[in-house]
């Protein structure tokens, strides 16, 4: 107290607050504690509320409804549980007797005695047969009235009855059956004890039994004939169609018989499988018969199909167990792949024409052919090559892809075969003709049929114009990729005759050649035919003993060589003669040793100057110039030392020998010599010429003629024999004015011939000619005391004599 008035008494601060407490009545403070049961119920009936609340009350009476009828409920149930004992079943069973071997219809008898218990009583009396035979169809029972009064439970198709036959379908694999007599509605306690105390019940089951053992019996009978058309297929037997055979015509027969008995019907899926395997047999017959054809393979599929669609219940487990596909199409067919392959691939060729249908027939036997030696029976029955289209699309049938399309060769409009999961067995080399793979009857004699339709004869390509050069590049290409050996080009035609021919018409017709084969585009067989025998040509055409021969004058080198001076140009490579390389160089080089030869002879074999016996370069040139069109002071057209041209003509000029016989036979042809090499333009003359004479050294065809008493004479050395030699003749002043010409050969003088003969007294016998210097018709006189007479020796190297004479002795 003393505290609170304390408290009291102080006056209160200025800034502080007072905080009055008041404790609150005891059930206010939140929760009340109750007994356990209050507080179940409590939840029972508001379980979101806390039991111990101070203010729970019930806020709805549904939950207090419920909770009070499941209280009545178990209730009721407590009381109505005592009311009664419940009633008993009483349960037996046996097993149904075996019946006879194989497919048979008929019932089986099973009796069996139920001992009804002395005490407790009896809701119904339950019997349970096991081992129910399988059935093939409905299964019939018969249950015999009992002695007790009862009603029969079964599940059957209609209403179950005492005494009459019920049908009724097991389910799959249900092997007992279970028959129940229940009470009946008004029975008096203790039944059936007051009629029986072992009470009988008779059952009668009716049915076709054995029939899975007969249905896998035929299957796999059937299943052998399918494997035995089967391997035929494989084989491609050409037996006639005999399946199915007899013993399995006859089971089914049996079997359907039975079966009508008890009124399954399985003459359909019996019928419909030999159906089947007969119409698989058929096909394969016709594909490998006498005369094969196509079969209708959709056919055969739909008769299998369809077969396959009447096998229901334990017959398709039968069909399955023993391997019988449903289809024969590839993926499906089991074990009668080769089959399904066979059918696939003429169902293929099936929209064909009925020729291009038997050409298929004998394709598809070759696709298929199981090994070599079949293999081989099957190509030689193929039909020969018709055309070209049909030997390529033979080629397709080597090293194949698996699966691929292969076109089937021969039809008359284009088709292809494609074996699935299947690769031909043709391998080795691609091509038409001994040693090749390709499918032919025969190589030898269809690759000559592929040479003839390519336009080839004795496998030789002939080309024989220039036009047919595109021709028989084509058909070479097609050789090459149809024939094991391809032709050999033969352009001998191209050719013919032009060795003989000059190089104008050889370039002429090697233009029009090389033109036409490309040379530098196109590099194939008749390229390198065209090319070879182009350079065969030349080789021969420019070989030296035949440019000697063709260049015999100067006339002949002009026909020889005009218009084919570029001849060289037109080959594209270097020609090969042998093993040497022949160049332009060496060709101008032997036509110029050629065409040396031929100025040697020209003025000669022209009778240029018959009185110099030849010995004229300024007649020679003068005659070059107009054969070959050329002007003063040309001499000559030479080619460029860098091209493969040829000269027309070459450079002017004559041999070694030719020259030194103008120094020593016509001294005078050797100025003119040196004058046309002076006045010809650089590059046209190539040659020797007359070496310059020393001072004081007499000139070979100089004679002096001195005294009477000192006589001169001269060898032509180096002259040829009957080829005139003009010699000077120098008279000294001792000398006279006749001059005796002799000789020991005969010799001719100008034009006349020297046939008067006299005696020397130390030359012997001696022909002798007396030339008067004073006559000018005589003597030729080129200056004072100079005189030139012509002289035609008889011999080689022949020794005239000149005797200076006084008077005439004759």
């Amino acid at each position: 107290m003393s505290a609170l008035g304390a408290t009291a008494g102080t006056p209160p601060a200025e800034s502080g607050r007072i905080v009055v407490a008041t404790a609150l009545p005891a059930p206010d403070d939140g929760l009340v504690r109750v007994s356990w049961p209050l507080t179940i119920w409590r939840l029972a009936l508001d379980p979101e509320a806390h039991p111990w609340s101070a203010r729970w009350r019930l806020r709805r009476p549904a939950p207090l409804a419920a909770v009070i009828a499941a209280l009545l409920l178990l209730l009721l149930f407590a009381l109505g549980g005592c009311s009664s004992a419940p009633l008993q079943s009483l349960r037996s069973s046996t097993a149904a007797p075996r019946p006879a071997q194989g497919l048979r219809c008929e019932s089986v008898l099973i009796s069996q005695e139920v001992q009804v218990p002395p005490e407790g009583e009896l809701g119904d009396l339950r019997m349970t047969i096991d081992d129910v035979p399988p059935v093939l169809g409905k299964l019939r029972i018969l249950v015999r009235r009992p002695r007790f009064a009862a009603s029969l439970e079964l599940s059957a198709d209609r209403n179950p009855e005492f005494d009459k036959v019920l049908d009724v379908s097991p389910g799959a694999g249900q092997r007992s059956i279970t028959i129940v007599l229940s009470r009946p509605p008004h029975a008096r306690d203790g039944w059936p004890r007051r009629d029986c105390k072992a009470c009988r019940l008779d059952v009668e089951l009716t049915g076709l039994f054995g029939a899975r053992e007969a249905l896998d019996a035929f299957f796999a009978r059937a299943m052998q004939e399918a494997a035995a058309i089967d391997g035929a297929y494989t084989s491609q037997a050409r037996e006639p169609a005999t399946r199915p055979g007899a013993a399995l015509r006859d089971l089914a027969e049996s079997m359907s018989a039975e079966a009508r008995r008890c009124g399954v019907a399985l003459d359909e899926s019996l019928r419909s499988v030999q159906t089947a395997l007969a119409q698989l047999d058929g096909a394969r017959a016709l594909l490998y018969g006498a005369e094969p054809d196509v079969p209708d393979a959709a056919g055969v599929l739909r008769t299998w199909e369809a077969a396959g669609a009447t096998l229901k219940d334990a017959v398709a487990a039968s069909a399955q167990a023993a391997g019988w596909p449903s289809s024969l199409r590839v993926g499906s067919a089991g074990r009668l792949r080769s089959a399904a392959l066979h059918l696939d691939a003429a169902g293929q060729a099936a929209a064909l024409p009925p020729d291009d249908r038997r050409i298929a027939a004998r394709w598809i036997a070759v696709a298929l052919a199981p090994d070599p030696t079949a293999l081989g029976q099957r190509l030689s029955a193929l039909p020969p090559i018709r055309d070209l289209g049909d030997a390529q699309a033979r080629l397709e049938w080597v090293n194949p892809r698996a699966g691929s399309a292969l076109p089937i060769p021969g039809l008359s409009r284009r088709s292809s075969l494609r074996i699935r999961d299947w690769s031909p067995p043709i391998r080795g080399k691609r091509c038409i003709g001994p040693g090749g793979a390709a499918p032919v009857r025969d190589p030898a004699e269809d690759a000559s049929a592929v040479a003839r339709l390519l336009g080839i004869d004795e496998r030789r390509l002939r080309v024989a114009r220039a036009a047919d050069v595109t021709t028989a590049r084509e058909a070479l290409r097609h050789s090459t990729e149809l024939l094991c050996e391809p032709p050999q080009p033969d352009v001998a035609a191209l050719f013919q005759g032009l060795e003989e021919k000059e190089l104008g018409p050889i370039a002429e017709r090697l233009e029009e050649v090389l033109t036409a084969a490309d040379l530098r585009r196109d590099h194939d067989e008749v390229a390198r035919a065209i090319l070879a025998r182009t350079s065969q040509l030349l080789c021969k055409v420019f070989d030296a003993e035949n440019v000697q021969q063709r260049v015999a004058s100067v006339v002949g080198y002009k026909v020889f060589v005009e218009g084919g001076t570029r001849i060289l140009d037109l080959v594209p490579q270097p020609l090969v003669c042998g093993n040497h390389l022949l160049t332009a160089r060496e060709v101008r080089r032997r036509l110029r040793a050629a065409y040396r030869d031929a100025l040697d002879k020209h003025a000669v074999k022209d009778r240029l100057c018959p009185v110099r016996a030849g010995k004229c370069p300024d007649e020679v040139a003068a005659s070059v110039r107009k054969l070959f069109g050329l002007r003063r002071p040309e001499l000559a057209a030479p080619a460029p030392s860098d091209s493969r041209r040829l000269d027309f003509p070459p450079p002017f000029g004559f041999s070694d020998g030719w020259v030194q016989k103008l120094d020593r036979c016509a001294q005078e042809a050797c100025e003119a010599l040196s004058n046309l090499r002076s006045e010809a333009p650089f590059g046209q003359f190539d040659g020797p010429v007359c070496p310059p004479r020393e001072p004081g050294v007499e000139r070979p065809q100089e004679v002096m003629l001195a005294s009477p008493e000192s006589p001169s004479s001269i060898t032509l050395s180096s002259c040829d024999a009957h080829a005139g030699v003009r010699l000077t003749l120098r008279r000294l002043r001792e000398a006279g004015t006749l001059v005796a010409i002799a000789s020991s050969h005969p010799f001719r003088y100008g034009s006349e011939n020297v046939t008067r003969q006299g005696r020397h007294p130390q030359l012997g016998r001696i022909y002798e000619r007396v030339a008067d210097l004073t006559d000018p018709d005589d003597v030729s006189r080129r200056a004072d005391s100079v005189f030139e007479v012509a002289l035609t020796p008889t011999v080689a190297n022949q020794v005239f004599y000149f005797f200076s004479l006084r008077r005439r002795d004759y």
